[in-house]
């Protein structure tokens, strides 16, 4: 089934990689499912709940060139010690989410960060920080933009993008941002058009259906 582009469309080319897996973590309710849900399937998640682990997959063509994305949505707790690691190790890239109006979840995202580090030392690993829910306004932040983006990019050396995913600001940025630090190379087509087929959820088959959805795009230039 054919359904209408929109503006989170996505088509990458010259890929060196045929397959890649994205890991999003972050504290609990800081809009890690809500991104991956605005960005894969064009709606916003209003309604909670928490998650333990789910894979999402998008697959992408051009010129016969084939990229298989996968995003694994994390649980925002310590309960699962043993599958955060396994995330970790298995993950190419690392988007860490925090919510601007939660110090605390800020603090969640550089011990990730540190966590991802130690588990990876060899490698040179793509992270993004996402400053998400900026929607809710300047006077409700608990840290300033101007300061974030001064640590996590001058002290850390990471990429940082501000976004709202209840508005869908920026979420595609958010993916950009990833690929470019990852060396894959992308290209935004709002003329492209995606076919949509159904996905078993990895580890939650409780999930609503649009969000165990896999997303297929063909690019012909």
């Amino acid at each position: 089934m054919t359904s209408s582009p929109n503006k989170n469309q996505l088509s990458v080319s010259n890929i060196s990689k045929s397959h890649f897996r994205l890991v999003v973590m972050g504290a609990a309710q800081v809009g890690k499912t809500a991104i991956i849900s605005q960005f894969l399937y064009d709606q916003f998640v209003t309604e909670y709940k928490a998650t333990i682990e789910e894979l999402h997959r998008g697959e992408y063509d051009m010129n016969g060139v084939h990229l298989t994305l996968d995003i694994l949505d994390t649980a925002g707790s310590h309960s699962f010690p043993a599958m955060r690691k396994l995330a970790i190790d298995t993950g190419d890239a690392f988007v860490l989410v925090y919510s601007v109006d939660d110090e605390a979840s800020f603090q969640e995202i550089s011990n990730l960060r540190q966590q991802i580090l130690d588990e990876r030392p060899d490698n040179d690993v793509p992270i993004v920080i996402v400053a998400n829910k900026t929607d809710i306004g300047e006077s409700r932040r608990a840290i300033l933009p101007e300061t974030a983006e001064s640590l996590v990019c001058l002290d850390w050396g990471n990429g940082y993008v501000e976004a709202s995913a209840k508005d869908n600001v920026n979420i595609v940025g958010i993916f950009k941002e990833i690929l470019k630090q990852s060396k894959v190379r992308y290209e935004l087509s709002p003329a492209v058009r995606r076919r949509r087929e159904s996905m078993p959820s990895s580890t939650d088959n409780k999930k609503k259906g649009k969000l165990a959805k896999r997303r297929t795009q063909s690019v012909n230039t």
